[in-house]
Parts: structure tokens; C-alpha cells; sequence
């Protein structure tokens, strides 16, 4: 008995001890769970403040393949890497990077022809942040207003997001609002105004339900041009406005007839329109600008979303306006940053408040021996501050004393004496994450789940794009 005992106990023990080791085989080499600690990936993540996304991150994935450009990355912080942080992937190995006008733009010739980086259907789809009627920070910001200014022959109802048009003259509907940029500047009603805070990478959809055919119209501006997917009973179009007044036309295969329902998206992103026409007519196009027109600027600021029809009569619903992620060219050093060789450049879709590759910096002491010591700049704290804190005044022509870092770039505590040092660099930039750093590629999200009616908010459970 007693030796039946004991046998069934080690056999227990045997599967206990292989199921815990086949577990940490597992976390190591191919899965892991992380929670999303801050705002800094809103709206494709939410933080601890919030409730904090339970994440899995593929780890094998780069093992045996490369990283690809706008995948969410979590990988050792490079200026601690005893902590792990979650960012898009946007630079890679070998490039210059540069962002203008919200863009990532990149050069391998040393700065001296660049290309925009233009985002494939996921990462496009994913960086797509709701704007109207329901904004990411500020849902209610465009509820019982008059959001749309109308012309001759339009009605809305937007409680019911209903609109229609019967117009035999050319008349338009506009939308009354600036479309802004960030997620924290959604406070107040962002009237129609000139201003560098505005979105100029848009898309509409809609439901089109023609009773009698005619043009229609839907015009994305950005900076001061107007870019234009016109639809009509004899084909339609997209037409892309440039510099000096000129366009460029291209045609679409598809023609909006009487009596047809359509699904309408049209994108003005990343220097390219998208189309999706779905229904009788069935469009999807990428219809890239003109390299030469790519990089110029104009003086104007103006954004705005405008439809205008002519000689139709149709039932317009479920307007949605969406915003791309416009990332922000704080402390863009001139001419880009280089990234060499088996290195990575990453950014938070929540770019104004997002703690990422363009503000990394770390204060580095060489010590007399040949030893350098390097730990995250703190950002709030002035020169001259209180000894053994990172912004502390090393002074080595006064007393001897010890400096203290509580974690150095390895995480490491380091102590050193003023006397030992030859050498003091403050803020130096460091925006880079090496390739053997690279944690995995965030690739699902399994927790908050919320059981309606007790727990009422949305289930985040999906996959991340």
C-alpha cells in the first residue's frame, strides 16, 4: 500500500516537474504574455490606466525571418533593459529616416533621394483611428450638434447617421470640423480652423443607395489640395490634386447606376489613394502620387472632408471619417536619423504621447579607467540636482563623493566616485533597439473579456495588427 502510495505520488510529480519545464521551453523559445503598461500604443493598446491589455507575443517569428516595417514590437528597452516596452517597428536596418508631415519617410543613398513608407493593408487598417461621429479619446465630441454644413437639396439626421441628397444642380455638404491629429487634443469642439494640428491623411466610407444617377463627389483636402473620387453613371474616377492648380486622373472600372447599393471607402494616405467600391460596382485600387510631387510642400494648412453631387438622388448612410496616425517630428535631428545594421527604429501609435525612439537619450560617464557607465537622462530634473540622481552636476574639481545610478542601460546598479571621472556626456541620444533585443511580435490580444450586463465596456479580446 504504501509502495503504491509513493509510486503514484513521484508519477504525479514526474508529469508536475514536465509540464512546468515544457512551460518554460514554451516562454522561451516561442510565447509569451506582457500587460500594456502606459498610453503609448492608444488606441491599438490600452494601458494599466485603463485597465491594461493582457497581450502574447510571438517570439519564435524572428528566429528564423526578419522583422518587417510597422509590426508591433515588444523588445528590451534600450535604455534599461531589465524592462520591456511595446512599440511599432517602423525603421529598419541600413536607412536614413526622416518624418514629414506625419509620415515615415526613408533614404539608403545617404539623404540624397527619399521615399515615403507606405503601409500594407493591415498596418493601414490598424493605424485607421475612428474620428466621426465617435472620436478614440472623446466619444461624445460631435453628438446633438449640426456637424455638416449643407447646401440646396441635402438632409441629414445624424442621430440616426442618415443622410440623402437630391440635387440637379451641383451642391455640396461639408464637414464642419477641423479633423485633428492627436488623440489628447480631442477636448471641446474642434472648429474648422487653419493650424499645424490637422489631419491630412483621411478616409470616409459610406453606404450609397442611388434612386436617380448623377455624380457624386467626395473630396479628402490636405493642405490646401483636394484630392477627388468621383462616381457616375458613366464610369468613375480618382483624381489627384497637385501643385500650381494641375491633377492627374485615373480611371476606375465602375459606374454607379439607378437603383444600385453600393459600400464606398476612399483614402487620402501615405501619399496614395485608396479605393473600395463594393456592391454593383466592385473597385479595390492604390493609386500612388506622382514621385516628382511626393515631398513638396505647400503654405496651406486647410483640411477638410466636402461631398458634392449633381443630378443624383440618393440615400447616404453611415458616414464614418477616419484618421491616420500622424506621428509627430519632435526632436527630428536634421537630415534623419541613420540606422545601421541590425538595428530598429520604433514609434507609439499614440505619437504625441508616446515616450519612444525620437526622445531615448542617456547621460554617459567615462571613467579614467576606460569604464563608461550609461543610464536614461531624467527629463525633470535640472542640472545640480541632489547627488546619485541621473541629472546630478558631476563636478570632478570639488569634493570626492559617490554617485549612485539605481539602473544603468543593463538595468544594473552603479556606484562610481566624482574623483574617477575623465568624461561627462549629457543627454546623448540613443533611439535604437539592437536586433538581439527584439523580444517578439505582438500578435494577439487575450485579455480584458467583459460579460454583458455585469461587466458592460467591450471585450478587447482580437488580434494586433
Amino acid at each position: 500500500m504504501t509502495r503504491g502510495v509513493s509510486l503514484f505520488v513521484r508519477e504525479n510529480l514526474e508529469a508536475f516537474a514536465v509540464a512546468i519545464a515544457l512551460a518554460l521551453v514554451v516562454r522561451h523559445f516561442s510565447l509569451e504574455a506582457f500587460r500594456i503598461p502606459s498610453k503609448s500604443m492608444m488606441p491599438t493598446l490600452i494601458g494599466s490606466d485603463r485597465g491594461g491589455d493582457r497581450i502574447l507575443v510571438d517570439k519564435y517569428r524572428w528566429l528564423s525571418g526578419e522583422p518587417h516595417r510597422y509590426e508591433p514590437t515588444v523588445f528590451q528597452y534600450p535604455l534599461n533593459r531589465s524592462k520591456n516596452f511595446i512599440k511599432r517597428l517602423v525603421g529598419l536596418p541600413g536607412e536614413k529616416l526622416t518624418i514629414e508631415g506625419g509620415d515615415i519617410w526613408t533614404s539608403r543613398d545617404g539623404g540624397k533621394t527619399w521615399q515615403i513608407e507606405r503601409k500594407g493593408a493591415d498596418a493601414r487598417e490598424a493605424l485607421f483611428f475612428p474620428y466621426y461621429p465617435e472620436p478614440v479619446e472623446k466619444r461624445d465630441a460631435f453628438r446633438n450638434r449640426e456637424n455638416w454644413e449643407r447646401g440646396p437639396g441635402w438632409t441629414a439626421d445624424e442621430r440616426k447617421r442618415r443622410f440623402a441628397v437630391d440635387a440637379s444642380a451641383k451642391s455640396t455638404m461639408s464637414f464642419r470640423a477641423e479633423v485633428l491629429a492627436y488623440n489628447e487634443h480631442m477636448y471641446g469642439y474642434p472648429e474648422l480652423r487653419e493650424g499645424g494640428d490637422g489631419a491630412g491623411d483621411l478616409r470616409v466610407r459610406f453606404d450609397l443607395d442611388v434612386e436617380r444617377a448623377g455624380t457624386l463627389a467626395v473630396l479628402l483636402t490636405e493642405r490646401g489640395l483636394a484630392h477627388r473620387l468621383v462616381l457616375g453613371p458613366e464610369g468613375s474616377k480618382a483624381i489627384v490634386a497637385l501643385a500650381e492648380g494641375s491633377e492627374k486622373e485615373y480611371p476606375l472600372d465602375a459606374r454607379i447606376a439607378a437603383g444600385g447599393e453600393y459600400e464606398i471607402s476612399f483614402a487620402n494616405v501615405d501619399d496614395a489613394l485608396v479605393v473600395e467600391i463594393r456592391g454593383d460596382a466592385e473597385v479595390t485600387t492604390e493609386v500612388p502620387f506622382p514621385v516628382e510631387f511626393s515631398r513638396e510642400a505647400t503654405s496651406s494648412w486647410t483640411h477638410r472632408v466636402l461631398f458634392e453631387a449633381e443630378g443624383m438622388k440618393a440615400a447616404i448612410g453611415k458616414i464614418r471619417i477616419d484618421r491616420d496616425v500622424q506621428y509627430g517630428e519632435q526632436y527630428a535631428p536634421e537630415g534623419g536619423w541613420d540606422i545601421p545594421e541590425n538595428h530598429y527604429f520604433m514609434l507609439g501609435d499614440n505619437t504625441n504621447s508616446s515616450k519612444d525612439s525620437r526622445a531615448w537619450k542617456v547621460a554617459v560617464v567615462t571613467l579614467k579607467d576606460g569604464t563608461v557607465i550609461r543610464w536614461e537622462e531624467a527629463k525633470d530634473l535640472p542640472l545640480g540636482d541632489v547627488p546619485g540622481q541621473p541629472n546630478a552636476d558631476f563636478k570632478t574639481d570639488g569634493p570626492d563623493r559617490v554617485i549612485e545610478v539605481k539602473a544603468d542601460v543593463d538595468g544594473l546598479l552603479r556606484r562610481f566616485h566624482t574623483a574617477d571621472v575623465e568624461r561627462v556626456e549629457r543627454n546623448v541620444p540613443a533611439p535604437l533597439v539592437s536586433r538581439d533585443h527584439l523580444v517578439g511580435r505582438a500578435f494577439a490580444i487575450f485579455w480584458p473579456i467583459y460579460v454583458w450586463p455585469v461587466l458592460k465596456d467591450p471585450t478587447r479580446v482580437g488580434l494586433i495588427r
